[in-house]
């Protein structure tokens, strides 16, 4: 009998329970964050970090240890302590039978265990069960016996751990325990490891199997079902996985060496992709890879990875993890472009799409041979003509015009290869491709790229969103949004400290301090403040000690302030926080010295960091409002050993980059990332630049500013790139066409209806968007893990709407010219869509947090919001709706098609919405 029948037919009388979802994955460097998608996920327990293993738990994912009982690898059983409980030799694996009656095996095995409980797993793998059988029959009994004693040991040992078992059934019946799962491989698709080949397994061994597994089934012993499928059989897999799931296996379908991730009861959607750059064209903060590119990643809802092509570049496969690999480097091959070229090349075999984007930095004839090009190696002989064009594709900002000075000299190697998009041809005839697209990705060269203008500027030639589209094959996929929240775009304001104790142009002279309090602070109530100072400006140990019996004060009062936030702006102010590589760009001028002059200090990163902030703690504020963020001075680059510094302090961080568009330069070139990833861990840039860029370094004009309201506009639409962020310094209250043009900008803003967030909230929404993560189930609906303090995702129109009565921790939805936003009440979420929106009730925009949305039936749903405000929000409903919040009733307003409640409330933990 075939075993898919069997089971059919066992599981009509057993039933079946719901089943966790399960992940192997024994690579160097396990992606915990895709891996929080899975409730159990196997690893190398030598190949875990502290950090990764805190990851999973904190999204209810419990990371279960790989242990090897009956074996051991040749190397490590060559040791002293090892030789004599070895058994008999595994050939096949280069690994030695361990005898399971020794002491020492058994104990190291018992130690194991004890250590990676404490690690923090919460779970052992057992693999090895059944070496036993390798070794001499006439032993074969007595290391079955200790086989079960050693296991039955383990479970004593610890019995809070999830024990699973890969095989053993040798030993499975006489055991006082069940496992909690059992695992077995090839059930109908497999591998040969002689051949290394993908193969289907024979129905004599899937009968034989079947056999195995009925007394476990009868024992409801839930199997996890390992299968061995090529990765790029995408559709195969997921049709193996659902006709497992519906045999009441849990599947992982995956290659054969469990380094890449599989299918499994879902599916990770890439979100990553890598960008391949190149330090001759500058280090990451200021390569045009890093600020040209990455901020239009984002956007389409990427994670961006780089890598340098002058360092290690990753030997892991990245198939499944990463969507893309893109390539800007435009100095021409890099000095190790053997290496280099082996791993784009390794790239293409495994199917991950490459998109080449000014140069094609690839001197091999073996890559090229690949990418079907070839160079063209005479001069090109003029004049040339455009022959090929995607019109669709060019004048995203600037017109094209045939270019000749830089062309990129390419051919296609031979004919159907490659699709041209941009395509020239020269007077004899010849056809050099400046763009196309193949099946392994696309390309497009300089010049036909960037443009460049007046004073540095660059506009878009291409489309870069389409292009990146088009070439890495990107699929439609929930977004998640760090700019919207409940329908609203975000707000968020933030100080400098520079020019605290700076005089304002009005009568009396004011401290800029005290005139910002009350003029901008107390002035503008509804928008929330997150307020920076720097110690050696205030502070009696600072470069103006004198006065900080006059500036303390006025800081105190701002940081008692309701809708202030604390933050510290460093000690000194450093004007390079990794100074010995600032020193090193070319024209590099410390015209203000490294930091301010204050007598006797030489620099100190834990000074400006952990010291100014016990400063404003003890001194400035209260322990009920502690410092919470790091604002980055001078250059705002720290390095790594800094931001862990930061970290460890308890302290967010922010600012950096240049993120600028105006009428008069409203190029996309403008937008920097929000993000730059240093080693693992992440600096938080502006979203936009602060007046110092307006204002020419604060030379004038006072009122440049005022662009600044551009800048909203700009990033709003047709796409909203950034929140609302207004970010100054003190001294930007002194002038007085800069205080008029601060009115100007908050009266805007307050204008717009936003939600307002402190920077320190605004950053978890940051955190959140590098570590979500997405799948999707066998049933098509997207999962949403890790997602931290962000709520809101951005959908395609194309995907649909929100099913409110499907979908779990999911509010709503709202539209507008800058996108479809559907809101979250929870850092972990179930969406399905349809086609139409939904009947159920669902939540527009709301002023506050969600933190909770929760469906009681058709026509109720408990609901909690926290925030500062008094709560203001509308749903979609039908009839008439009321709010019930500790007994008291408030009904809502009809507009149209939401219904408007107004409440007096900040938050409401447990309010009840009925719309009848």
């Amino acid at each position: 009998m075939r075993l898919a029948l069997f089971l059919v037919l066992l599981l009509s009388s057993t039933g079946v329970l719901a089943a966790p979802a399960v992940a192997f994955f024994y690579g160097t460097t396990p992606p915990y964050e895709e891996l929080t998608q899975f409730d159990w996920v196997v690893l190398q327990p030598n190949h875990s970090s502290a950090e990764g293993l805190q990851q999973l738990t904190s999204q209810a994912s419990k990371a279960i240890a790989y242990l090897s009982i009956g074996e051991m690898a040749d190397v490590d059983a060559a040791s002293d302590d090892f030789i004599a409980a070895r058994l008999a030799a595994n050939a096949a694996w280069g690994s030695r039978v361990m005898d399971l009656t020794s002491d020492k095996w058994r104990n190291h095995l018992l130690a194991q265990a004890s250590t990676y409980a404490q690690q923090g797993f919460k779970g052992l793998f057992f693999d090895t069960l059944d070496s036993f059988n390798l070794a001499p029959a006439e032993v074969r009994e007595a290391q079955r016996q200790a086989l079960i004693s050693v296991l039955e040991a383990l479970r004593q040992q610890h019995p809070e751990l999830l024990l699973i078992f890969n095989r053993g059934f040798e030993v499975l019946g006489d055991l006082s325990f069940k496992p909690a799962a059992v695992a077995v491989e090839s059930l109908e698709a497999g591998w040969n490891a002689a051949t290394g080949e993908f193969r289907s397994v024979p129905a004599a061994d899937q009968a034989w199997l079947a056999a195995q597994l009925q007394p476990l089934q009868a024992k409801d012993i839930p199997i996890i079902a390992l299968e061995y499928l090529p990765a790029a059989q995408r559709e195969a897999r997921e049709q193996l996985a659902k006709r497992l799931v519906a045999q009441g296996f849990i599947p992982w379908i995956a290659t054969p060496e469990l380094d890449t991730l599989g299918q499994g009861a879902l599916r990770v959607e890439p979100r990553r992709i890598a960008v391949l750059y190149d330090q001759r064209e500058g280090l990451l903060a200021y390569n045009a890879a890093h600020t040209l590119l990455s901020g239009l990643l984002e956007y389409l809802g990427y994670r961006v990875d780089y890598f340098a092509a002058d360092q290690g570049l990753p030997a892991q496969p990245l198939h499944g993890l990463y969507a893309g690999v893109v390539v800007w480097m435009t100095s021409g091959a890099p000095a190790n472009s053997v290496a280099v070229e082996a791993w784009l090349s390794a790239r293409i075999t495994e199917g991950v799409p490459l998109a080449f984007m000014a140069g094609m930095p690839v001197q091999g004839n073996q890559l090229l041979s690949r990418l079907g090009l070839k160079p063209y190696e005479l001069p090109p002989k003029k004049p040339l003509e455009l022959q090929v064009l995607d019109e669709q594709l060019w004048g995203f900002e600037g017109k094209l015009k045939l270019r000749t000075r830089g062309l990129s000299l390419f051919t296609a190697a031979s004919a159907g290869r490659i699709a041209p998009l941009l395509q020239l041809s020269d007077a004899s005839g010849s056809e050099l491709l400046q763009a196309g697209l193949a099946e392994w990705g696309g390309f497009v060269l300089n010049p036909y790229v960037l443009e460049q203008g007046g004073a540095s500027q660059l506009r878009w030639l291409i489309d870069p969103f389409a292009f990146l589209q088009k070439a890495l094959r990107l699929q439609p996929q929930p977004v998640a949004e760090f700019s919207t929240e409940n329908g609203r775009r975000i707000a968020t304001v933030h100080l400098d400290g520079d020019g605290f104790l700076s005089r304002v142009e009005v009568p009396g002279s004011p401290y800029a301090g005290q005139y910002v309090l009350d003029t901008f602070i107390r002035g503008y109530p509804g928008l929330l403040h997150s307020v920076s100072v720097i110690e050696g400006e205030v502070g009696p140990k600072g470069q103006f000690p004198h006065l900080a019996r006059e500036l303390e004060p006025i800081a105190r009062e701002i940081f008692a302030e309701d809708t202030v936030e604390v933050a510290s702006h460093s000690y000194s102010h450093p004007f390079f926080w990794r100074p010995e590589v600032a020193s090193q760009r070319e024209g590099f001028n410390a015209e203000y010295g490294y930091h301010m002059p204050i007598h006797g200090y030489k620099l100190d990163f834990k000074r400006e960091i952990i010291g100014s902030r016990d400063y404003i703690n003890s001194r400035l504020t209260t322990p009920q409002k502690p410092v919470k963020v790091m604002f980055w001075s001078g250059d705002a680059l720290p390095n790594e050993e800094t931001l862990r510094l930061t970290y460890g302090a308890g302290l967010g961080n922010i600012n950096g980059a240049v993120t600028k568009l105006t009428n008069a330069y409203p190029s996309l070139t403008g937008l920097y990332p929000m993000i730059r990833p240093v080693n693992g861990v992440l600096q938080f840039y502006a979203p936009i630049m602060n007046e110092n860029v307006y204002t020419n370094l604060w030379t004038g004009p006072y009122y440049g500013f005022r662009e600044l309201q551009e800048t909203f506009e700009l990033t709003n639409q047709p796409r909203r790139l950034r929140p609302l962020s207004l970010y100054y310094h003190f001294y930007a209250g002194t002038e007085l066409a800069s205080i008029r043009v601060m009115h100007d900008l908050y009266r805007y803003i307050e204008q717009q209806q936003p939600m307002p967030l402190w920077i320190s909230q605004y950053l978890t929404r940051l955190e959140g968007f590098y570590r979500a993560s997405v799948a999707q189930t066998l049933s098509g609906a997207y999962q949403l893990r890790n997602l931290r303090g962000l709520r809101t995702l951005r959908v395609p129109s194309a995907l649909g709407w929100p099913d409110l009565r499907r979908s779990e921790n999911v509010a709503g939805a709202f539209e507008d010219a800058s996108g479809r936003y559907i809101h979250l009440s929870a850092d972990n979420a179930v969406l399905y869509l349809q086609a139409s929106p939904s009947d159920e009730i669902g939540l527009v925009q709301a002023n506050l947090p969600l933190t909770a949305w929760r469906r009681l039936s058709a026509t109720s749903v408990r609901v909690g919001f926290s925030g500062f405000y008094p709560l203001q929000f509308s749903v979609r409903g039908k009839g008439s709706c009321a709010l019930t919040v500790n007994g008291q009733r408030f009904a809502g307003q009809r507009q149209g098609q939401s219904v408007a409640f107004s409440l007096p409330y900040t938050s409401i933990k447990d309010g009840q919405l009925d719309c009848r």
